[in-house]
């Protein structure tokens, strides 16, 4: 009974494990596509702001190329109009470039913390495993343990019931014995008693 007990638990366990790592899985599948559409969403806005900033910046370069072909101006003011409009092109790009970046930073610190939320629920998950492994563990310990002492149990009150036996057949063997040794010196008496008969 307490085996059939054991085993139901064993199963009811099992069960419920099993129930668990479906309910895990699935929610674990619905995570990892959620992260999936996050990143691509995170992507696609950062190719957004590249683009936006890419047709600003040659916007820009051939608002210059247009302004500069228009301007009459000869030797160095040229050359500092050129470079004044260059450092303007270069000023867009390093905010493009900075923007960027920090967009960059952005979503790379969500996903830290992202990636540092499912570790330690992980590490939850795991020590949760580990304790139902150590319960079951035990419990399997327990029965084992039962079925020992009862086997031992059973061992033991078989040595006491076979010793008794032996001894109640050793008893026996040694009446049998007194028994027949008494059969036999009637059996000579008589075989005695017969020969002097005989030669009387």
């Amino acid at each position: 009974m307490q085996e059939r007990v054991g085993t139901i638990q064993q199963l009811k366990e099992a069960l419920r494990e099993e129930e668990k790592q479906e309910s895990s899985e699935k929610s674990d599948h619905l995570e990892q596509d959620w992260y999936q559409a996050e990143y691509n969403r995170a992507q696609e806005r950062r190719r957004k702001i590249k683009e936006d900033h890419g047709r600003v910046i040659q916007e820009e370069v051939e608002k210059m190329e247009r302004e500069l072909g228009q301007e009459k101006t000869e030797g160095p003011e040229r050359e500092l109009l050129v470079l004044g409009r260059e450092r303007q092109v270069l000023i867009l790009q390093m905010e493009a470039l900075h923007t960027e970046a920090s967009e960059a930073e952005r979503d790379l610190e969500t996903q830290y913390h992202r990636h540092q939320h499912e570790l330690h629920s992980l590490r939850e998950e795991s020590l949760q495993v580990f304790r139902v492994f150590r319960q079951v563990s035990e419990e399997q310990r327990r029965v084992s343990e039962g079925r020992y002492r009862t086997l031992l149990l059973e061992a033991i009150q078989d040595a006491v019931y076979l010793s008794s036996q032996n001894q109640q057949l050793q008893a026996d063997n040694k009446q049998l014995r007194k028994a027949l040794a008494e059969l036999k010196d009637i059996l000579c008496v008589q075989g005695d008693l017969k020969g002097q008969r005989v030669s009387q």
